[in-house]
């Protein structure tokens, strides 16, 4: 396979996979903190470049969890009040929620995926 060709297929999977990552508006905020599983938010916007690096990273995590967790993207730049209501004052800030809803972990900024990871263990889930 020529580098051109390698190239534009690691692109074209890095579009799929940031794909897999939903985004939700604030009654599916709402809804998914009541659904009874993990969720893990994203609190970022569509054109934040630290957010697009984080999308393979979350759809990978999405994947690993499974049914276990819910990955999710917020768009703050489209959902300002509710974001200010979580408190969000940078992009982007990624928010662990256990299965009852409650916030158990947050992180702001870029996250690398064995920190996050292991952040995830250490909140609880496994």
């Amino acid at each position: 396979m020529s580098l051109s060709r390698l190239g534009a297929f690691v692109f074209a999977a890095s579009a799929a996979l940031s794909a897999q990552v939903p985004a939700l508006d604030p009654a599916g905020l709402t809804q998914v903190l009541k659904s009874g599983t993990w969720t893990v938010v994203e609190f970022g916007g569509p054109t934040c470049i630290p957010c697009k690096k984080m999308q393979p990273i979350l759809a990978e995590l999405q994947q690993h969890y499974g049914n276990r967790a819910q990955i999710r993207n917020f768009y703050v730049t489209e959902h300002i009040k509710e974001a200010r209501a979580f408190q969000i004052m940078a992009m982007p800030t990624q928010v662990i929620f256990d299965a009852s809803g409650r916030e158990v972990a947050r992180h702001v900024g870029f996250w690398e995926k064995g920190e996050f990871q292991a952040a995830l263990a250490k909140a609880g889930l496994k």
